[in-house]
């Protein structure tokens, strides 16, 4: 039995595909396929089984999981060693990691390139994604919006972050600046398509504005951001995300000022990459650094320089 078939099963009990887990070793379908077929010709057995959703071991793979996990422990161990004699523990290999488009480009990223930096060999896969998802993606850590949903145990909580309305100068010179909730009926709304929202803490706008609808509506928070600034209307955007904008002016605040929860899962012991565990640690030391950014203080608005963030 080769080492390494063990190391492919693994990947695949990650990924949940063939596909998934030849991307992660960096091998092509047919060979992962290969390596599947010879272990299971050795053992006299079927180690996984093929679906239209994917793959899943068979009882006889679970089994094998536990020697696929020392194999590459040892296999990053001497990697380690051989790098780093005698100096300051080093981070290599992947960790993908799923969350929603704003904090992953706001906060999972900037912490990621510094890691990255200092320790060239961590590949990083970020995969965005609005909640934690019940299909395997073969993610080391999920990090989404609001409560999990079934299949999760062992979530917890990470941050917790603010929405506001904002408006670009150039609106509010041509409107008049609300005052009151009930005055948001004269103007355009900016948010997500509430028709494709899956996430039933993003479901705001409606008891916000009563019977109210976006305007400009996307998916994607960049987008609203950006209508927000060109002046399409006033958009309900997370102060973390707005505030670094100098030309938006935060409104009604603290009046609107709504507050929701990110929560993070990590990828079982077995089945969770070497470099998960720090890069975990690392993103709960910025959330931790950046507190006031994520879930600003109704005292602190509009006073003094907008909070700045690294891209």
């Amino acid at each position: 039995m080769r080492a390494d078939d063990l190391l492919v099963l693994l990947e695949i009990a990650r990924c949940g595909s063939l596909l998934g887990a030849g991307a992660a070793l960096g091998l092509n379908h047919t060979t992962v396929s290969r390596r599947i077929a010879a272990l299971e010709r050795e053992l006299a057995a079927p180690v996984i089984t093929r679906s239209v959703h994917g793959c899943e071991l068979t009882e006889l793979g679970q089994s094998l999981l536990g020697s696929g996990e020392q194999i590459e422990t040892a296999l990053a161990n001497a990697r380690e060693h051989a790098r780093n004699r005698g100096g300051e523990e080093t981070l290599s290999g992947l960790v993908r990691i799923t969350t929603t488009e704003a904090f992953g480009a706001y906060i999972v990223t900037p912490t990621l390139a510094d890691l990255h930096k200092i320790n060239p060999e961590l590949q990083v896969e970020i995969v965005t994604q609005t909640r934690l998802n019940s299909l395997n993606t073969g993610a080391d850590i999920e990090i989404g919006v609001g409560e999990p949903i079934l299949g999760r145990l062992g979530a917890e909580p990470l941050a917790q972050y603010s929405l506001g309305l904002y408006a670009s100068q150039e609106y509010l010179h041509d409107h008049d600046v609300p005052l009151a909730t009930d005055e948001l009926r004269h103007h355009s709304l900016i948010y997500y398509i509430e028709s494709l929202l899956r996430v039933e803490d993003l479901s705001v706008l409606g008891r916000l504005a009563t019977g109210r609808h976006a305007a400009f509506a996307s998916t994607s928070v960049q987008a609203q951001t950006i209508a927000t600034l060109a002046g399409a209307g006033i958009g309900l955007l997370p102060a973390y995300v707005a505030d670094r904008e100098p030309t938006l002016r935060r409104v009604l605040f603290p009046e609107v000022r709504i507050v929701l929860q990110y929560t993070a899962w990590m990828a079982s012991r077995r089945l969770r990459r070497p470099a998960a565990t720090s890069v975990m640690r690392a993103i709960r030391e910025t959330v931790a650094e950046r507190l006031p950014e994520l879930l600003p203080e109704p005292n602190h608005a509009d006073s003094g320089p907008r909070p700045t963030a690294p891209m």
